[in-house]
């Protein structure tokens, strides 16, 4: 990871224009489209396609204990659009936080703040230049409505730790947070491991104090070639999916989690994927997306199927319960979040 942090804070507008909300609802051109669709108990999932950003609604029906739960609602909505063309840009990467989208283009040149309630964007300039293994974060002030602030500030930080460029991290509470593993250095043809004692845990980047706090345990050790993402639950909860290499795929979520200080919960699944699947590696991805539902007991994990070609949804829940959705071939990786709202 890079050991620059760039901050910026997005100033809190007070007015909101009336036909400037028309440019989020572009998708429908219908001004009741937000009340139609976000007034409803579904799901909203940013997800990349063909490397455009659009919108997935999914909904659950029954009860998964009674093996009474039907094949889940899924369901484009439709693509989001700026009013300067940024949809006609191909996006690699897309990160969310409260109505908030940082954009990375396909061709990894731009980095792009993009408010598709009001259709603005705001380019981010590097101050060298972008590389194809940064991670990046977005920081959330209230309800940022507009982008007019240019206001910049570049943060030196030496972490003794490293976050894989295909981790996403969460943002929570207006801070965000990351799986980060301990920082391998080289010493003449020995690795080395700078603290023995602490495998992998979790890194907070805090906004308001601009800087990144101590490392916040896990409740469990991962090894190489095992996965580790993270998913929000809820306003202020945070989910780590972690499948093993002996198939055990197990959901932890927190109990409480500030920028120095976690507790986790009990286990909120943990199934054995092996039987389910007929696989010693039932999920391909890096730092994939998930999402649970916690009245269902069920979680909802986006990868790619055994030939890596075509997208599904695997949905997982106690009991043995266990069903795959195909997709279809989609370009990009889901990105998923809490109920999308502008």
């Amino acid at each position: 990871m890079n050991g620059k942090v760039c901050v910026r804070r997005l100033r809190r507008t007070v007015t909101l224009r009336a036909t400037t909300r028309l440019a989020w609802n572009t998708i429908s051109k219908d001004p009741s489209f937000a009340k139609t669709h976000f007034g409803k108990a579904a799901r909203q999932l940013i997800m990349l396609s063909e490397f455009r950003v659009w919108l997935m609604s999914v909904k659950f029906q029954g009860d998964c204990d009674e093996d009474e739960l039907a094949d889940p609602y899924m369901k484009g909505i439709g693509k989001l659009t700026s009013l300067n063309n940024l949809d006609q840009v191909e996006i690699s990467k897309v990160f969310h936080c409260n109505g908030l989208l940082l954009c990375l283009t396909k061709d990894k040149t731009r980095l792009v703040v993009w408010n598709p309630y009001l259709g603005q964007t705001r380019s981010i300039e590097p101050r060298n230049a972008f590389h194809r293994l940064d991670v990046y974060a977005l920081e959330k002030l209230g309800n940022p409505k507009n982008l007019e602030s240019n206001s910049w500030r570049v943060l030196d930080a030496t972490p003794d730790w490293e976050i894989d460029s295909y981790q996403r991290g969460v943002s929570l509470n207006g801070n965000t947070y990351f799986f980060a593993k301990e920082k391998i250095v080289v010493e003449g043809e020995r690795w080395v491991v700078i603290d023995e004692e602490v495998k992998d845990f979790l890194i907070c980047f805090d906004f308001t104090s601009e800087r990144f706090e101590p490392r916040l345990p896990l409740p469990f050790y991962s090894y190489d070639g095992e996965t580790v993402t993270l998913s929000s639950v809820r306003e202020d909860q945070l989910a780590v999916l972690y499948q093993r290499d002996t198939c055990l795929m197990e959901i932890w979520v927190t109990n409480k989690i500030e920028p120095d200080v976690v507790s986790w919960s009990k286990v909120f699944l943990a199934v054995d994927m092996k039987p389910l699947t007929g696989s010693h590696h039932p999920f391909a991805f890096y730092a994939g997306s998930f999402f649970i539902d916690e009245e269902k007991k069920i979680a909802v994990v986006f990868d790619k199927d055994k030939e890596e070609i075509n997208d599904r949804a695997y949905l997982i829940g106690e009991n043995g319960y266990y069903k795959e959705v195909d997709l279809g071939y989609l370009n990009g990786y889901y990105q998923t979040s809490r109920s999308y709202e502008p």
